[in-house]
């Protein structure tokens, strides 16, 4: 923070002080972006961003009154909110300790010019095409995002987080005939040089050229193997049983499970935060609690919840550096960092392989409305996919229109093998999972 900034937080403080509110904390968020796009070998657009966003919570009368703001200019509407706010507070405030002093995590990235970017673009782009059976190239795009996380006291101390993360979007249209398809692929990753994009590229084309004619399935019991990415998003939409203040409001079916076996033996689930392909990395979450890393499944056993502050106050027991905001005016919750979903004996099979080994079934590639058909509370989904019949061990046709159900604990008491391939969702959390054959799932089709 550049101290003439710092200087102006000073002054906000003073005056909202002199309005007889204590204990002033501020949240502060600063983002940069740069995205480009390309369409038939061009740039088509570019943007640049930077954008800063407040939000400043205090205490009047023992309860929390809170407002955000986008500018330091706006000194006289941010006490006029904290007075409207002071006035409709029921909530007891029970504000982030003090710090003892500042601290600083830097993230030294910086930009890759955009030039650079466009012509990687453009090279993907030409990659898609030489696809006979790609009719159009409907997004190719790369978007760079740098994010600053400071918290700030009323005494002017500061603790300050940063990282960055690259996404990389593709969205192309196969036909033939009379045959229609669509893929769309993304990537999220920290370092640009540890991925093959014409390759990303000739595999999204491949994805969307495999998918023509296809129909659905015979309903019935299958082996399903689940796609890396399709396997981590499934796990995504889970991580909510993990909240302690789920299980303390009875809205988790862990509840009384700690220390108790809910998976196979082979299963661990960690949060890292200090992974070196994460995109979440973070030194302390939203509420100043350092993050650790933990697991929440070892061995099959559920080894941990995650606590912020309010949850560790329930219970009288210490956060787990678990607290962070879903937006700048946001009340902070429980999230991950890093979540990584792995098999404890290290050891992954080759999609071959494991193909081998279910001889048949259904490869699912893709899941649709993960976290509306998932219900985090009874464990139970019920979801839309697409991918391919595998039969005889090998890819034989693609399906669509299929829907495939059955209970997550259930799925963890049921994975038979684990891919070699591990990779994060594409957005949201930063959850990594390798693919996974499931003995049996529940498909609706025909």
């Amino acid at each position: 923070m550049m101290t003439n900034e710092k200087m102006l937080f000073m002054d906000l403080i003073n005056k909202i002080k002199s309005k007889d509110f204590s204990n002033v904390r501020f949240y502060i968020k600063n983002t940069k972006n740069l995205s480009v796009n390309v369409y038939e070998g061009e740039r088509e657009k570019s943007t640049h961003s930077l954008e800063n966003a407040y939000f400043v919570e205090a205490g009047k009368n023992g309860k929390r009154c809170c407002t955000f703001f986008n500018s330091l200019d706006m000194g006289e509407d941010v006490l006029n909110q904290l007075e409207i706010s002071a006035m409709s507070s029921d909530e007891e405030y029970n504000p982030i300790p003090l710090f003892d002093n500042s601290q600083e995590y830097s993230d030294e990235f910086t930009f890759i010019p955009e030039n650079e970017i466009t012509d990687m673009l453009i090279s993907a782009e030409k990659t898609m095409r030489t696809n006979n059976k790609i009719a159009s190239v409907k997004n190719c795009s790369c978007n760079q995002y740098i994010e600053e996380i400071i918290l700030m006291d009323e005494k002017g101390n500061t603790m300050t987080d940063s990282g960055h993360n690259i996404n990389i979007a593709f969205g192309v249209k196969s036909a033939e005939d009379n045959a229609v398809e669509i893929a769309w692929e993304e990537k999220n990753i920290t370092d640009l040089a540890k991925i093959d994009v014409n390759k990303f590229a000739e595999e999204t084309a491949r994805l969307a050229s495999d998918r023509l004619y296809a129909e659905p399935v015979k309903s019935g019991k299958y082996q399903v193997v689940l796609r890396n990415t399709a396997a981590a998003e499934l796990i995504s939409a889970y991580l909510p049983i993990f909240s302690a203040l789920e299980v303390q409001n009875g809205m988790s079916k862990l509840k009384g499970k700690l220390g108790k076996s809910i998976a196979a033996s082979e299963i661990n689930l960690i949060e890292k935060p200090f992974y070196e392909k994460g995109v979440a990395n973070r030194h302390f979450d939203d509420e100043g609690i350092a993050v650790t890393e933990k697991y929440l499944i070892k061995n099959g056993i559920c080894q941990s919840f995650l606590y912020n502050r309010k949850a560790a106050l329930n219970e009288n027991c210490e956060s787990t550096g678990n607290g962070f905001k879903s937006g700048i005016s946001s009340n902070v919750g429980i999230s991950v960092t890093n979540a990584i979903f792995e098999n404890a004996l290290g050891k992954g099979f080759s999609q071959e392989e494991i193909f081998n080994e279910m001889k048949n079934g259904l490869y699912v590639t893709d899941l649709e409305g993960v976290f509306a058909g998932a219900n985090a509370v009874s464990g139970n989904f019920s979801l839309l996919c697409k991918g391919m019949i595998i039969e005889n061990g090998k890819a034989a046709k693609p399906f669509c229109k299929v829907t495939i159900a059955g209970n997550f604990f259930d799925l963890l008491n049921d994975i038979k093998l684990f891919g070699n391939d591990p990779m994060p969702t594409s957005g949201g959390n930063f959850v990594e999972s390798p693919s996974l054959l499931i003995g049996s799932l529940a498909v609706s089709g025909e």
